[in-house]
């Protein structure tokens, strides 16, 4: 769509990031007006929550600007951000949305032409993405929330630096690629779960239903499935023709 303007939410961290877009106007420098700002101390406080409830709320994309690594106003604090990041961008990617849609950007406070040069160029790669329809990625959106609401994830994505770049009682340390492969079968895991969580609430559904509505594996809605029902979540509703259907638990 040629006609077509994005709208995109920009987290900006108060330290640097969003003086460098105070200084690009206090300079007239010019760049597409797409983005909608919200200020933050710093880039550490964006949940990865806040990303999922802006393509909920219709935003086309979504930006965060933070300070450059090393130079973070809370010594590491963008240091968490680039990880939950990655585990974010994996999570879009998995579901069909596309990591496109989100993207992590540094500027210090002095570099008001970086910053626009970031806001336009992300700004093109949203252009050429096109309108995001959340209504067709409802239930993608819905599952991605409930996977980065996890304690898992949120533990494991808190706990990445320190035992990958920090010894143990042992002196070992874990092999980041090890650790990397862990984490991203938990997220597709917690994904997939989140998937069927969505579907288990809204009626009694089959296995071959969820499979149909999700795209997923039979063999993979089974092995969730089960996930669900040691836990708690999901439950046994009735029989159809020899075919159980199952529900979101009453508790």
């Amino acid at each position: 769509m040629s006609d077509f303007k994005p709208k995109i939410l920009a987290f900006l961290c108060n330290w640097c990031s969003y003086a460098g877009a105070d200084l690009a106007g206090v300079s007239r420098i010019q760049y597409p007006p797409s983005i909608r700002v919200v200020r933050t101390m710093c880039s550490g406080r964006v949940d990865p929550l806040f990303v999922i409830q802006a393509l909920q709320d219709g935003f086309d994309g979504v930006f965060i600007g933070g300070c450059h690594i090393g130079d973070c106003h809370y010594q590491d604090g963008n240091l968490y951000t680039l990880h939950r990041m990655d585990m974010v961008a994996h999570l879009l990617d998995i579901s069909g949305i596309g990591r496109d849609r989100v993207h992590l950007r540094w500027a210090s406070a002095a570099e008001a032409q970086p910053f626009a040069d970031h806001v336009t160029e992300i700004t093109d790669v949203i252009t050429k993405l096109g309108p995001f329809d959340k209504t067709t990625h409802e239930l993608p959106l819905a599952a991605l929330a409930r996977a980065l609401a996890t304690r898992r994830l949120r533990w494991l994505v808190g706990i990445d630096r320190h035992i990958s770049e920090e010894e143990n009682v042992y002196l070992e340390k874990t092999d980041p690629e090890h650790f990397k492969k862990v984490l991203q079968e938990a997220v597709s895991a917690e994904y997939h779960k989140g998937l069927i969580q969505e579907l288990i609430t809204r009626g009694p559904v089959t296995v071959r239903e969820m499979s149909e509505k999700t795209g997923l594996p039979v063999h993979t809605i089974s092995l969730r499935l089960n996930d669900l029902e040691r836990s708690g979540v999901a439950e046994l509703d009735s029989c159809e023709e020899r075919t159980p259907k199952f529900v979101a638990s009453a508790a």
